[in-house]
């Protein structure tokens, strides 16, 4: 019998993945958390029945660091994967990466089942915060040289 996970983008657009095996299912206090292995893609994460990431992906690290010539301190909202921060580790010039993820569940699945891009938040310059991205955010003020997003972002019901 073959398994198939199916993304909803659109009411035109469907997007199918052809499905291993499902490796975690579980529901945080905020979210559900399903993790599949793929041939395509290797092993995957979804948030609510949407794909957060895949073990072959890190897009959002890279640009950035190449327009700011001096980082020293970096914020990254969401990014409890760990797969942002494991990018940023092999800048050497970086000093502090703080990482705000709401959902510690999420954090201790990506450890258990991804390891080799978890891995990125055991760094000592990496420190996790476990509070909403926003109202950290809202208490400073000029302390990062680089703000990024790696949040999954949920329309609010309502």
């Amino acid at each position: 019998m073959e398994m198939w996970f199916s993304e909803l983008h659109t009411d035109n657009v469907k997007i199918s993945i052809r499905v291993e095996k499902q490796l975690f299912s579980g529901r945080s206090e905020y979210q559900r958390i399903d993790v599949f292995d793929s041939i395509e893609f290797g092993k995957f994460i979804t948030l609510d029945g949407e794909i957060v990431f895949s073990e072959k992906d890190e897009m959002v690290t890279h640009v950035p660091m190449a327009v700011h010539p001096n980082v020293k301190k970096v914020l990254i909202i969401g990014g409890g994967d760990g797969g942002v921060a494991k990018e940023l580790t092999y800048y050497d010039n970086i000093e502090q990466i703080d990482v705000v993820e709401t959902d510690k569940m999420f954090v201790d699945v990506c450890q258990k089942i991804f390891p080799e891009i978890a891995v990125g938040l055991q760094d000592p310059r990496v420190n996790v915060y476990y509070e909403d991205g926003l109202r950290f955010l809202r208490n400073k003020k000029n302390e990062y040289d680089l703000i990024m997003s790696d949040g999954y972002y949920k329309e609010p019901i309502g």
